[in-house]
């Protein structure tokens, strides 16, 4: 509800809320709007366990020649304040007469869901939990997330499907119909009637009927029961919650086209972030969506929605604004927040992203398709399916430029099949020959034979004539990450290699009393001062080396770097082989820290990889601490403090790379690789303790405990 219109108005899509023009039906809507008709379309949606699996919604009807929809009026009334946050309800359930009340949702198969709570499990397909590891979770942690909703928004099929298939520019066009009724005032209509949606969406009415049930039980029960084609005028749909929950069900566009229309949809001034308002608008609207679309029962009402979303926006936001990006992280599940844990959970149910690609996410921050609420905007371009032959696969890019690098070296593209592969030394796909390169190369044959450079973009254009500038932009940004991925590998060699290292260093035994008394009375013949610390000429004389020598040894020794060894810096250096020193701090700390550096190196080689070499459809099953991670055990993160106190036995606050060296936990070399993983490059002096703790905490997938 936005300011200015009281809680019992509500806002049509016609003229007037209480005139209604009526024109004569055409053939087909006639006989669509037919009692008989809506009375068919419900028995067969019942037979079918309120389940619309038809095509959908008139796909191939052409809505941009859709006629233009009548502005509606806007009242001018003080705002709505039913919730405590000012327009908060603008998209939420209204609990006035002449709306739709909380008490009028529909049940559907949630029936079944409101079992006792020995019953309440059901493992879930996209995440390796259950619906009972979610609820003791937040149990534990003291929070009630609604657990029959979520549980039947998570598990259960939707009701209707039938707008799941809409392309993402449909949905563009759809939103700037809605926008053009409030004369692009960011006052859409709140509601539609079903001869209203009809038009909006291009749909057949009997369509628009099965989302009248679902959205509006009581006016569609109205409709069947009167079997008057007149009360479908009197039907009201809730348009932000009917289109937000069909974004998130969408099959066709990324999960990160869903979070940016949703921003767009509800950030009514523009500025690519929220207020508190708009921010509990959203929230409140994808709860009643999805609780209209899975046919649930116990939907939480809009006002204790709103306190969640006030609740989460606190915890998030900044200078009171919620950031587009922070609101992706969020909904995405890359911020872990307890109360928003639900919806990431759902955006991840029905993400496509493993088999769609999203050329618009390619270009730049700035040039990246938004909505508006000031003006109309073009048809985004589209995600294409991973396989869509229109277009090339992402290894197809990588040869196409190794073809391109070698003939651009030697003046010459006028190659055979056989003398390509040999040139770069992996096979060319016969198919990828014969369709694209054998005739692009003729192209740019001649075009090198006339004296013009023929560049590498002109190359792949030749290769997919589909391909805009954005396209050409992702086949460069994909050849970066190729040779950013040649570049991983390595770096997960060595990661490894030196893993391997501390786990052998950790397993040797620890320096004997007599082996130290050893060398404590060989640093006593080098120190001939007796002054407890040896220098460069101390070294040389006593060793009989010249001084260039012994100054490369003083570095080995001099571990703090102060110009002088000391005894314990004599004896690590001196450590016999197959020995090591003792230490203060417990190895398995650092093995823990390499150990997930290892990991995280692993997944993205491995993703990469998959991407480049061969694609698959397949979901992969996400890993729960993903998403909710369990509070660190009191006695570790008491280690953990200890830990870092000893390290920082200078008190100075931070962590430095000679106190890291002089822990004795490990081997230098393998000291220096840690300190350049755990620090930070705004850090010059250490590792600060906020940051030793968080990625300690990162590493194991433990939550920081609450502060006292």
């Amino acid at each position: 509800m936005r300011p200015g219109t009281s809680g019992g108005e509500r806002r049509s899509w016609s003229h007037s809320a209480t005139t209604t023009v009526e024109r004569p039906p055409t053939s087909r809507q006639a006989f669509e709007d037919s009692p008989d008709v809506v009375v068919r379309a419900d028995r067969k949606r019942v037979a079918h366990a309120g389940t619309c699996v038809g095509p959908g919604l008139a796909e191939d009807r052409d809505v941009s020649k859709t006629r233009a929809m009548p502005p509606r009026q806007i009242s001018q009334d003080s705002a709505d304040g039913r919730l405590g946050l000012p327009e908060v309800a603008r998209f939420g359930r209204s609990t006035s007469a002449k709306e739709p009340s909380d008490s009028k949702v529909s049940s559907g198969s949630m029936n079944s869901i409101k079992e006792e709570d020995g019953k309440f499990s059901r493992r879930l397909s996209f995440i390796d939990c259950s619906t009972e590891d979610l609820d003791d979770h937040f149990k534990v942690v003291g929070a009630d997330w609604f657990k029959h909703f979520w549980h039947g928004v998570l598990t259960l099929q939707p009701l209707c499907r039938a707008l799941c298939n809409r392309s993402f520019a449909n949905w563009v066009s759809i939103f700037n119909r809605w926008q053009a009724a409030g004369k692009w005032s960011g006052q859409g209509p709140d509601y539609m009637n079903t001869n209203e949606l009809q038009e909006w969406l291009a749909a057949p009415l009997t369509r628009v009927v099965e989302l009248a049930k679902l959205f509006d039980p009581s006016g569609y029960a109205k409709v069947s029961m009167t079997k008057a084609s007149k009360d479908h005028n009197k039907v009201r749909v809730p348009v932000a919650p009917l289109i937000s929950s069909c974004l998130i069900m969408s099959h066709t566009m990324s999960t990160r086209q869903k979070l940016q229309f949703l921003l767009g949809m509800f950030d009514l001034d523009d500025k690519d972030a929220l207020s508190i308002t708009e921010f509990a608008s959203m929230w409140v609207s994808l709860v009643r969506g999805l609780g209209s679309m899975f046919g649930i029962k116990e939907t939480p009402p809009p006002k204790s929605t709103a306190i969640v979303a006030k609740k989460i926006f606190e915890d998030l936001a900044v200078d009171e604004m919620l950031s587009k990006n922070m609101l992706e992280d969020l909904l995405s599940g890359k911020i872990i927040s307890t109360l928003g844990l639900p919806f990431a959970l759902v955006m991840q149910r029905f993400s496509v992203d493993s088999s769609m690609i999203d050329p618009d996410s390619y270009n730049e921050e700035s040039k990246r398709f938004r909505l508006s609420h000031k003006k109309p905007m073009e048809n985004p371009l589209e995600s294409f399916p991973a396989f869509d032959t229109g277009f090339l696969t992402r290894m197809e890019v990588v040869t196409v430029r190794d073809v391109y690098q070698y003939c651009s070296s030697i003046g010459d593209f006028g190659l055979s099949h056989r003398d390509a592969e040999k040139a770069i030394k992996k096979a060319i796909n016969v198919e990828l020959w014969c369709s694209r390169m054998s005739r692009a190369l003729e192209e740019a044959n001649a075009v090198q034979g006339s004296g013009a450079r023929f560049y590498l973009n002109i190359f792949l254009k030749k290769h997919c004539p589909k391909a805009t500038m954005t396209h050409l932009h992702m086949f460069q940004r994909w050849l970066e990450d190729f040779d950013q991925l040649q570049e991983k590998k390595k770096t997960l060699e060595r990661s490894k290699e030196v893993l391997l290292q501390l786990r052998q260093y950790n397993a040797m035994p620890i320096m004997t009393e007599r082996i130290r008394q050893e060398l404590i009375a060989g640093f006593n013949l080098v120190d001939r001062c007796d002054t407890g610390r040896i220098c460069t000429l101390d070294l040389q004389a006593s060793m009989e080396i010249e001084r260039g020598m012994a100054k490369s040894m003083m570095k080995y020794f001099d571990i703090n770097g102060d110009g002088s060894v000391d005894m314990e810096e004599y004896i690590a250096a001196m450590c016999p082989q197959g020995h090591r020193m003792p230490s203060q701090v417990e190895g398995r700390i650092f093995d823990l820290l390499l150990s997930a550096e290892v990991e995280m190196q692993e997944d993205f080689v491995s993703q990469q990889e998959a991407l480049f070499n061969k694609p698959s459809t397949e979901r992969k099953q996400l890993k729960l601490t993903t998403f909710l991670q369990k509070q660190v055990p009191g006695s570790l993160w008491d280690d953990w403090n200890t830990a870092w106190q000893v390290l920082d036995s200078e008190k100075l606050g931070y962590i430095t790379r000679a106190a890291l060296k002089q822990s004795r936990a490990m081997q230098i070399d393998v000291s220096d690789f840690l300190f350049d993983l755990l620090a930070d490059t705004n850090e010059a002096e250490g590792i600060s303790q906020e940051r030793f703790l968080s990625k300690l905490l990162q590493a194991a997938r433990f939550r920081r405990p609450p502060v006292e």
